[in-house]
């Protein structure tokens, strides 16, 4: 879509400036019409050249398609793409589409608009014509827009970055290893492990957070909600950092715990309407009655991407271990994992480490933040430039056709000052209206593009919005800026002074 939109601004470049350098062509125009040319050559001729200009510009987009295909591949390794041209007819009849739409798109307003004019008109000199109007005006503001659109997504998604990275999880993800074995085993690769300083805690279990949870219904009197089910062992509670916010953790080596305790999430005593959720009794698999002995701080258990759902966490011996889990400092896990595998080879050798950082999991969603803020801050930066450009193609024109005009203010005694504001007024407007526009629709092209991707982020803020309006105006002011200074602080006597 931005990709679709960038390309707007640059059609919408084209146009405008099209139409506002025609001005040079009128007597071309004119004699070409005396001598017998036909209103169609020349709208033909205009459409042509319009799409010689995108052809060209074909050529040097495909080459530097070879070398953004190669950042795409080192951002998204796991879907590389590989430019195919000439082997591929598809996409040779797409860009031959493209290439026309784009040049009827481009050059057919500037062509029917500049062919209608009467040869009398402009050879009498009476036609003269430059600068802006409501259209090229219109044009301009979609441009600034649709740039304003790809700078608030980058800092709304740098933003999120900081959001998400902070965000409480209800449980610590960037301190575990976990890895994979027989309940068996268990014994013998704790006691490996236990002389290493770096490690808190250790805790086994059947199934865990972003692994190999259940997710089946349990009933309460008349009401069945669905919920998370993970079977852990001893300290689980302690190595996972979850917050037992009421009741107790399981008692170690309690067969009662074992059959019938349960510890629930916030989550699941909001969806069953408890205030008091100790003691009360679900039934799970229609027959097994289970008791809340505690109640921890709610778990997301799929990180950011989707909601939240209700947790309730059972107790098992370590007869039913499949996963071992440990808890470090974040700082000390890489070195940490690196020190289980090295045991674990010892102890394992015939066997692959599975080891892996839980983590990583989470860092996915840093990963595509960072990624979006690279994509947008590139498009954003094509965006504005390209608007930039037609900005000072518009303000180039617009002093040349009040060049007279600038100069009778000056001996009329206006400062450089006021003739400044004078030419930039129009333009002013245009950004404000543009900016309006743009942060209308960047509240919800961002809303909806970050919906997709998570069900918990940061919305586009007002602060977003502003910042990125100060940032397209600051760079609009210094590229027109140093050419309205110059036209203001012209002598009037050559401006006035008449060939």
């Amino acid at each position: 879509v931005m990709g679709l939109l960038t390309l707007l601004i640059a059609c919408f470049n084209l146009t405008n400036t099209t139409i506002a350098i025609s001005s040079r062509r009128l007597k071309e125009i004119g004699i070409r019409k005396v001598m017998g040319g036909l209103r169609k050559q020349l709208i033909i001729q205009f459409i042509g050249e319009t799409t010689l200009i995108c052809f060209f510009a074909l050529l040097l987009g495909l080459f530097f398609t070879e070398f953004l295909t190669e950042a795409w591949n080192i951002m998204f390794y796991r879907a590389p793409v590989s430019p195919h041209y000439l082997d591929n007819p598809q996409f040779l009849i797409f860009v031959s589409g493209i290439l026309v739409f784009i040049g009827l798109l481009a050059g057919a307003y500037p062509a029917f608009y500049i062919s209608n004019f009467e040869p009398i008109s402009i050879l009498k000199g009476k036609l003269k014509f430059g600068g802006t109007n409501y259209f090229t005006r219109t044009l301009l503001a979609l441009q600034f827009a649709i740039s304003l659109i790809s700078i608030v997504s980058a800092i709304a998604f740098l933003q999120n970055a900081k959001y998400q990275k902070a965000y409480d999880l209800g449980f610590d993800p960037k301190g575990s290893v976990i890895a994979w074995l027989s309940s068996k085993e268990f014994e013998i690769y704790r006691n490996s492990l236990q002389g290493n300083p770096e490690i808190v805690s250790i805790a086994g279990a059947a199934s865990g957070i972003f692994s190999n949870r259940a997710h089946e219904p349990v009933r309460y009197e008349s009401k069945e909600v669905e919920v998370d089910i993970i079977d852990v062992g001893d300290h689980y509670l302690k190595t996972m950092n979850l917050t037992l916010i009421g009741g107790r953790d399981f008692v170690q080596n309690s067969e009662t715990d074992k059959k019938e305790s349960i510890i629930i999430s916030q989550k699941m005593a909001t969806m069953f309407g408890w205030q008091k959720p100790l003691g009360k009794e679900v039934i799970w698999k229609d027959s097994v009655k289970l008791y809340v002995v505690g109640v921890v701080k709610d778990v997301y258990t799929m990180g950011l991407w989707d909601a939240l759902e209700p947790l309730m966490i059972r107790y098992v011996g370590p007869e039913k271990y499949s996963q071992f889990v440990v808890n470090a400092k974040a700082s000390s896990v890489p070195a940490l994992n690196k020190y289980m595998e090295a045991k674990w080879k010892e102890i394992f050798p015939n066997r692959l480490y599975n080891g892996y950082l839980l983590g990583e999991s989470i860092d996915r969603a840093d990963v595509v933040n960072v990624y979006m803020v690279k994509i947008y801050a590139f498009l954003g930066s094509i965006a504005l430039m390209l608007s930039t450009t037609g900005l000072f193609t518009l303000v180039s024109l617009t002093i040349i056709r009040r060049t007279k005009e600038i100069g009778v203010r000056k001996v009329l005694g206006a400062s450089v000052v006021n003739i400044t504001r004078i030419i930039n007024t129009e333009f002013f407007v245009i950004l404000l209206l543009a900016s309006v526009a743009g942060s209308v629709l960047s509240y919800f092209v961002v809303d909806l593009l970050m919906a997709r991707l998570w069900k918990y982020y940061q919305p586009t803020t007002t602060q977003t919005i502003i910042v990125s309006i100060i940032i397209m105006f600051v760079i609009s002011a210094a590229v027109i800026g140093y050419k309205v200074f110059k036209a203001a602080s012209l002598n009037p006597v050559n401006t006035l002074r008449n060939e």
